[in-house]
């Protein structure tokens, strides 16, 4: 047995050109401000920690109210050291960072979010043979790929082998 062990996953970060637009897009999507430190200025020791000569940055945790012991969102707006984001014009060039969640109605979620001007790749693609319902992918204002998941009941991923192996038809 081991000493140790990971027992969840507690918190992921996602770069953002402007933390303002950031959260609001983000309460958008139903997250909920956990904790905001946008105005903290971080102490020295958090550059070490990070593997950075220099940190500093405004930052805002947000989690979603429907997963409340699930993981949260940090937000940062880097202050120090400077960071680099896709030029939107390069998105079909590229590969973006992408986070995912599981959604409810990634159909309704597509035409709510759209209609506010959020920006999708597609409209929303399901694969009934790989346990997909319906997925979309959208961009946060930051350029990151942000992918809406609905899986059928039972299913914890995609079986996408096995419906190509089926020759399963891809549904818009």
């Amino acid at each position: 047995m081991s000493e140790w062990e990971l027992s969840r996953l507690y918190h992921t970060v996602v770069n953002c050109r402007d933390i303002d637009e950031s959260v609001a897009f983000y309460k958008l999507l139903g997250f909920e401000v956990v904790h905001d430190r946008r105005d903290h200025v971080w102490p020295e020791y958090l550059a070490g920690i990070f593997g950075m000569e220099r940190a500093q940055g405004k930052a805002v945790l947000v989690g979603l109210p429907a997963d409340p012991g699930g993981p949260i969102l940090d937000l940062i707006e880097w202050v120090e050291p400077e960071v680099s984001f896709t030029d939107p014009a390069d998105f079909p060039k590229t590969v973006a960072r992408t986070i995912c969640f599981a959604t409810r109605g990634v159909h309704a979620a597509y035409e709510a979010l759209s209609a506010k001007g959020v920006p999708f790749t597609c409209p929303p693609a399901g694969q009934a043979d790989a346990g997909i319902i319906a997925v979309a992918f959208c961009y946060d204002p930051s350029g990151n790929k942000v992918e809406l998941l609905e899986m059928a009941p039972g299913y914890k991923h995609s079986d996408l082998d096995a419906a190509q192996t089926a020759g399963s038809p891809v549904q818009r």
